[in-house]
């Protein structure tokens, strides 16, 4: 893997502060193929994330960052476009394209030391929502607020492809947060009943993160369709605000 090289300041580009662009490197492969990541500083202590990869068509793409893992897939027009929450205030984002290559970058991102982040992450055979409840509002990764709201749950991954891999991230500012009541409904059906499910759990303080994983028992085949709520997965936020 190599960093791009930054254009001189007697260019005549452009010198633009917090943005990380880099090429990956292929063994004897043609070089305009090589995947580029560029990362970019997004309101909320986000990231737009751009993945290019001109000669990967359609390939699955596996995103790394802070203990954060997510599938998706290149689109058609050889781009994957998301917005990833920062974790880290030094957030270097990895991405995996296909079976072969590997690109990284490193993005300054001061701002997440104002949030407090909690993200679950599952197999995708594994449909589940991590939820947040204040004051008898629901919020969901379906139904997140706008950047500047003080809940939002971010979805991450692709469910429809091969071997896909999910993650849902809690957000709330340090100096907003009081005392949700977070779940995570795990939906039995026939893919996961009467099976152990492995489930992670990254948690991000003042840009400080901790991961734990868990093995979550589905009740036996027979309740498909049902819901099960998992009480004990999540560790409680009033406690982490106090740290």
């Amino acid at each position: 893997v190599k960093l791009a090289d930054a254009a001189p300041a007697d260019s005549g580009l452009p010198q633009l502060g917090g943005i990380t662009s880099v090429a990956a490197t292929t063994s004897g492969g043609d070089a305009t193929c090589a995947p580029r990541l560029t990362l970019t500083p997004a309101p909320g202590a986000m990231i737009d994330v751009l993945l290019q990869a001109p000669c990967s068509l359609g390939e699955r793409v596996v995103i790394q960052h802070a203990g954060l893992a997510f599938s998706d897939r290149i689109g058609a027009d050889s781009q994957l476009r998301l917005r990833l929450p920062a974790m880290t205030v030094e957030a270097a984002v990895a991405a995996y394209v296909g079976g072969s290559e590997v690109v990284m970058g490193k993005v300054a991102m001061p701002d997440a030391a104002d949030y407090l982040r909690l993200a679950v992450q599952m197999p995708g055979v594994a449909g589940f929502d991590l939820r947040a409840e204040e004051a008898g509002q629901v919020f969901a990764a379906s139904s997140a607020t706008s950047a500047e709201g003080v809940h939002r749950i971010t979805g991450l991954g692709q469910a429809r492809m091969e071997n896909p891999l999910l993650s849902q991230v809690y957000s709330v500012a340090l100096d907003g947060l009081a005392q949700p009541n977070l779940s995570v409904e795990l939906r039995i059906g026939a893919e996961t009943c009467g099976h152990t499910i492995s489930a992670d759990v990254i948690l991000s303080q003042a840009g400080k993160v901790s991961q734990s994983s868990q093995s979550v028992a589905v009740p036996a085949c027979g309740t498909s369709g049902d819901i099960l709520v998992l009480k004990n997965l999540l560790p409680d936020l009033t406690l982490a605000a106090a740290d």
